[in-house]
C-alpha cells in the first residue's frame, strides 16, 4: 500500500510539473485569444486524455493483467 501511495504521489507531481511547462508553450504559441488559466486547463485536459488513452492501450493489449 505504501508503494502505491508513493507511485501515485510521484505520478501526480510529474504530471503537474509537465503541465506547467506545456501550458507555457501553449500560451506562447497562441495569440491573446485564450487566457492563461484556459491554457492550463487545456493542457491538463490533454494530459488526462493522453493518460486515459495509454491506459486503454495497455488494457486492450494485455487484458490478462486486469
Amino acid at each position: 500500500m505504501k508503494n502505491l501511495s508513493l507511485t501515485l504521489s510521484l505520478t501526480l507531481l510529474v504530471s503537474l510539473i509537465l503541465n506547467l511547462f506545456l501550458a507555457q508553450i501553449l500560451y506562447a504559441a497562441t495569440p491573446e485569444a485564450i487566457s492563461r488559466s484556459a491554457s492550463y486547463a487545456i493542457t491538463l485536459l490533454g494530459l488526462a486524455t493522453f493518460g486515459v488513452s495509454m491506459y486503454l492501450f495497455v488494457v486492450i493489449f494485455q487484458p490478462e493483467k486486469f
